[in-house]
């Protein structure tokens, strides 16, 4: 929420990593590190974490220079915290393009032409759309570190077999599979948006409902500060996501939702003991799936996604989807070779071909995906006719995660959407 060659054998990645790689809890004073060491601080965990650790690994065999990675599930208070204490990392991988103008304004990060990495270079490897997402000022400071798309739903084609379910092509069809689910004893859905800042899921909902009701132009204007959110487009894109996440269609109902955390509603999927029938997040979904949650998932078999489909069939099938950028906050020569390491198209390689993530170097090829889901996703990234960046990525500082909270009130209290649009939109008037 969150690419890769060449492969390395699994006993060399792991002794590297049990010897060069360590994952901590955020502190403001790391332990300090020697001249032959990075720390990078990411939100990421599990299956996502794990891929990143087998390219940080081959990074430390080619170099010699260690990486500390530091976990921080609440990425921007802590790096505020660790700015404020004149202890920033040398790296974080920063989880919103929104952020990387807040910290460069502040300037707390280094432009990537100062580190060696110039515009020529960083061209020949992403297309212009990530870069400009990178870049603030004019200047660029992110390097595409992954990228999903947010546009698939998740389901078990066995259980649409069993009950001839075809794939819906409209949010009309999926209202209707999930009425058939419930009337057939079954919970339709599960949706993880409550504990561990997990109520950015409730975004992505928002999100893809928006695109394929208002459209690109006004999805861009919304997120970009030049449309409010009490536009009468917002409340009936937040409606919509009602009409599934309520009381009747989801698990344990609203007060279910939220007391579920991301990944424990992909388990109440896909896990040993399923509860629920259909699980809606990206790409990524796959890889937790299948190496965190339930290990003896066939993929294509008993899990597999289909494509967001179109709500207002004018607007058609924009891609909703997001990417993480590595920034540098000091300028070292450590620094330098790591931001240029993953970089490259045998960095990306290696990250694909753990299945967790999918990447926007332009130079991986889709044959280094190892399973039918990674494909499809990164088939889907590839010929996306409109793609369109999280909205709550772009949101200014922490206000992503303002306005998720700012959902969690929407399907608690959907008769009061416009006062709680009206709320949020005094919150970030005049912060873009």
């Amino acid at each position: 929420m969150k690419r890769r060659r060449p492969f390395i054998a699994l006993a060399v990645v792991l002794a590297l990593v049990a010897a060069g790689l360590t994952a901590t809890a955020i502190s403001a004073k790391p332990a300090k590190r020697n001249a032959n060491s990075i720390e990078v601080l990411s939100l990421w965990g599990g299956s996502e974490k794990d891929a990143f650790l087998k390219v940080t690994a081959a990074f430390t065999k080619a170099t010699g220079i260690n990486v500390q990675y530091t976990s921080a599930r609440d990425f921007i208070p802590d790096i505020r915290t660790r700015l404020a204490a004149g202890n920033p990392p040398e790296i974080g991988i920063l989880p919103r393009p929104g952020y990387i103008g807040t910290l460069a304004k502040q300037g707390a990060l280094k432009p990537l032409s100062g580190l060696g990495l110039t515009n020529a270079y960083m061209k020949s490897n992403y297309s212009a759309g990530w870069l400009s997402l990178g870049s603030s000022g004019g200047k660029l400071y992110g390097v595409p570190a992954k990228a999903n798309s947010k546009s698939v739903i998740w389901y078990k084609p066995q259980s649409f077999k069993k009950y001839h379910f075809k794939i819906p092509a409209t949010w009309t069809q999926l209202l209707a599979i999930t009425k058939k689910y419930k009337a057939k004893g079954l919970v339709p859905w599960s949706v993880g948006a409550g504990p561990s800042q997990s109520q950015w899921t409730l975004t992505d909902w928002f999100e893809n409902i928006y695109a394929r009701t208002a459209g690109p132009a006004k999805y861009q204007a919304l997120f970009t500060g030049k449309l409010p959110f009490t536009d009468p487009s917002v409340a009936k894109a937040a409606r919509t996501m009602t009409q599934i996440i309520n009381n009747k269609y989801v698990l344990n109902g609203v007060q279910g939702v939220l007391g579920q955390s991301f990944v424990g509603g992909i388990t109440d999927v896909f896990g040993t003991k399923p509860k629920a029938q259909l699980y809606f997040e990206g790409g990524f979904v796959g890889g937790i799936a299948l190496q965190q949650v339930n290990t003896s998932l066939k993929p294509g078999k008993t899990i597999a996604s289909f494509p967001w489909p179109t709500v207002t069939p004018s607007r058609g099938r924009p891609i909703v989807g997001a990417a993480d950028f590595a920034a540098a906050f000091k300028d070292t020569p450590e620094v330098r070779q790591f931001l240029k390491y993953i970089s490259t198209k045998a960095a990306g390689t290696i990250w694909v071909s753990t299945g967790a993530v999918n990447s926007p170097n332009k130079r991986v090829s889709g044959k280094a995906y190892p399973n039918v889901l990674a494909r499809a996703e990164a088939h889907q990234l590839a010929t996306a006719k409109t793609f369109l960046f999280d909205g709550s990525d772009l949101l200014p500082g922490a206000f992503g995660d303002t306005w998720g909270f700012a959902l969690q009130d929407v399907i608690q209290h959907p008769s009061n959407i416009n006062s709680i649009l009206s709320d949020f939109q005094k919150k970030i008037k005049g912060q873009f």
